[in-house]
């Protein structure tokens, strides 16, 4: 038995031994490729702008500006110019249109235009309707008579009815009469609150 662990202790050590010398080879060999670097180095921009254009499907290069290269970040200036910014503020606009810049440039009205009035998107509101109008008096004022106590009278027709009344009387329970003139009477219709003056029909 004492035999039989001491040999597999052995074995254990041997296989611990092989993976301590595999783990440290892959180690060594990490730092080494990173130390190293890149084996192939990055073309210059030179070589790159010296190749020829790419063909277009018609067999002749697309002519163009080229758009400018920059290597770095760091080639880019971040320091202010004031003799720079103020040259550009005091540049002044002579183009022949709309300067979108200045809230006072407007294109020129030529002369003997004459400017058509804007039409409202949406129409304004309807104004409110009043109440109807009243209906008119339907009463007839065809003649007239004094009584013997000196009481104006006056004869007046609804359609067929005959009515014979004074002032202040009202006929057919609606129509007053405030006033008898010598050619024409005042009726006030009570249920429109409504006043009218019927001239005298003779005929």
């Amino acid at each position: 038995m004492a035999i039989r662990l001491g040999t597999e202790d052995k074995k254990k050590r041997w296989i611990a031994m092989v993976l301590v010398s595999l783990a440290l080879t892959l180690i060594a060999h990490t730092v080494w490729q990173l130390a190293s670097g890149p084996s192939a180095a990055p073309s210059s921009p030179t070589s790159e702008s010296s190749t020829p254009p790419a063909q277009t499907s018609r067999g002749s290069a697309e002519p163009g500006p080229q758009a400018q290269h920059l290597e770095s970040a760091s080639s880019l200036d971040p320091t202010l110019h004031p003799e720079r910014m103020a040259m550009a503020e005091n540049t002044m606009y002579t183009g022949t249109s709309r300067n979108i810049f200045s809230k006072d440039s407007l294109p020129p009205v030529p002369a003997g235009a004459i400017e058509s009035p804007i039409a409202s998107a949406r129409p304004g509101p309807a104004a409110p309707a009043g109440p109807p109008p009243p209906p008119p008096i339907d009463l007839k004022f065809y003649g007239f008579a004094k009584q013997q106590n000196g009481r104006q009278l006056v004869f007046l027709m609804h359609g067929e009815d005959v009515f014979i009344a004074g002032q202040g009387d009202i006929v057919d329970g609606r129509y007053k009469i405030l006033q008898i003139q010598d050619n024409s009477i005042v009726v006030e219709d009570l249920a429109y609150n409504n006043q009218q003056t019927l001239p005298l029909q003779i005929s």
